[in-house]
């Protein structure tokens, strides 16, 4: 079986439908996750894009995910709020943490750090190695993206547990789930995968962990409000 279609079976166009409502960040900015999108097809997202086309996007990619039931709670790390922090209170979070960020601009504005220490997001594990935060057209918090990759069996754990322990306590049994996400069942071929996800009317939350060729084992979480 070839990559691409080893990886199709852990939903690829649930995927990049996840990316797209995040904004055209998440999976599809990361560099790491070029190589795979591009044995899947997926072209990277151009950079001069208008904040009303990505809006278009989002909503369609929403479309493919949202439930009906509203979630009883929306969880997020850092003490965010979505549809609540704007990007001036995120930047001052990030400067007063100490934490180096990028401003992005691909229609929608974001806030890309790196190498951030898990506990000043409240999170359990070892440090990020790329966090994004997406904001919508009013500059108001709609996406968090968490990403952590090359670590150790122990480190894979961490993360993993940490975020599935930390939804349930607050959201009961994940929507779906798939795979295995031990670092034994990660390891054993390339492309691996496990997810869970939390589909509501007004809350996404997906905690994927893989075993890339090109980083070894990651964990991605990825948060969001899928408010229209």
């Amino acid at each position: 079986m070839s990559p691409g279609r080893r990886l199709q079976r852990y939903g690829v166009p649930g995927v990049a439908a996840l990316a797209v409502a995040m904004g055209l960040v998440g999976a599809m900015h990361l560099k790491a996750a070029r190589p795979v999108l591009a044995m899947l097809g997926v072209p990277c997202p151009v950079d001069k894009t208008t904040a009303e086309q990505v809006s278009t996007l989002r909503a369609s990619g929403l479309a493919h995910l949202r439930a009906e039931r509203l979630a009883p709670a929306r969880p997020v790390p850092g003490g965010f709020v979505l549809d609540g922090t704007t990007v001036e209170e995120a930047t001052r979070w990030a400067h007063e943490s100490g934490i180096a960020c990028d401003d992005v601009k691909h229609g929608y504005s974001y806030l890309r750090c790196r190498g951030v220490e898990a506990n000043k997001l409240r999170l359990a594990g070892p440090p990020v190695s790329e966090l994004w935060l997406s904001f919508g057209p009013d500059d108001r918090l709609i996406g968090i993206d968490v990403y952590r990759r090359g670590m150790s069996a122990g480190d894979t754990t961490a993360a993993w547990n940490g975020a599935a322990y930390a939804l349930r306590n607050v959201l009961g049994m994940p929507t779906s789930t798939v795979g295995d996400a031990s670092p034994e069942a990660l390891s054993g071929s390339p492309l691996q995968t496990a997810r869970l996800q939390y589909r509501f009317a007004d809350y996404l939350a997906v905690v994927t962990a893989s075993n890339l060729p090109y980083a070894g084992l990651a964990v991605r979480e990825q948060y969001m409000s899928s408010r229209l």
